[in-house]
């Protein structure tokens, strides 16, 4: 395919303010060789051109999240220029950050067919959960001024600890149900890979066709902590206590509401949430096995 024109969807708000900054170097570096470069800011996404050939997503998860479904509706294959917080999506396809890197890719690299994840209060790319970390984003959303940190989860992690609130959670997997009202955090996943260098579903794969659903039963700080340090050597899912399955539908539910997260973004309190795929919705530009890439 000849690449003629390439859509850069910008966050004005990302990387502390410094995204336009950030999107006029990789649409410089795109005109060097040679192409049409549009800008246009992730509130007006539905005023990018239709006829681009590719597009770049400057921002973070959220933003991602966000610009996905118009980019996937339209058939616009796209990647994540990383300037958020965690930039999960960004790591787990091992994309670069450097706007030299992430031009070269948008040209050169090829393109992988995604999941996208579907639920009554938006699109997902990477996770849904509920539960102690759904708490503390929450708490954050509701309190943030200004750009996120990751020193700014502290106050609400202490917080959302000190609350003792572990909600009873209900889950099926396909029609079966496979958790009946146990205190817990429930995370439902597209991709591997969690905040803060946690990953509870170890085993996801963002184009199998399948979420994973991993249920850590905690009703206590210690409990939560034992399962926050598995998540971070990867190794929750092998112990005996975690319910772990797989489905192409699933529901959680509860006695009362619960705090419901998308991506890192918080989706209200929901005392039902009903999660299903779209298998292959989305195609993502990635690396190249010619192409030498850097981590973000």
């Amino acid at each position: 395919m000849s690449l003629r024109r390439i859509g850069i969807l910008l966050n004005p708000h990302a990387g502390r303010g410094l995204g336009p900054v950030y999107a006029e170097a990789i649409g410089s570096a795109l005109r060097d060789r040679g192409y049409e470069v549009v800008v246009q800011e992730t509130e007006d996404a539905a005023g990018l051109p239709k006829d681009i050939d590719r597009a770049i997503v400057v921002g973070g998860d959220g933003t991602l999240r966000s610009a996905a479904p118009l980019l996937g509706e339209a058939g616009i294959p796209f990647l994540h220029a990383p300037l958020g917080t965690e930039n999960l999506f960004a790591r787990m396809l091992n994309l670069p950050r450097e706007p030299e890197d992430i031009a070269e890719l948008a040209v050169r690299g090829d393109t992988q067919r995604i999941d996208a994840g579907l639920t009554p209060y938006g699109p997902f790319l990477i996770m849904v959960s509920v539960g102690f970390d759904a708490e503390v984003i929450h708490d954050l959303h509701a309190r943030r001024r200004g750009p996120i940190r990751h020193a700014s989860y502290i106050a609400p992690i202490v917080r959302t600890v000190l609350k003792r609130k572990w909600p009873k959670i209900t889950i099926e997997v396909d029609g079966q149900r496979v958790v009946d009202q146990r205190r817990g955090l429930a995370i439902v996943a597209n991709f591997s890979g969690y905040a803060f260098g946690m990953d509870p579903a170890r085993d996801a794969e963002p184009d199998d066709g399948q979420l994973d659903v991993v249920f850590l039963p905690t009703s206590s700080v210690t409990r939560t902590l034992l399962w926050a340090w598995r998540s971070r050597r990867g190794v929750a899912v092998d112990h005996p206590a975690a319910v772990v399955t797989r489905g192409a539908r699933v529901m959680l539910s509860g006695p009362e509401k619960m705090a419901l997260q998308l991506d890192g973004d918080a989706a209200g309190l929901q005392d039902r949430v009903d999660i299903s795929l779209r298998p292959h919705g989305y195609e993502v530009i990635v690396p190249s096995p010619s192409m030498a890439s850097n981590t973000p």
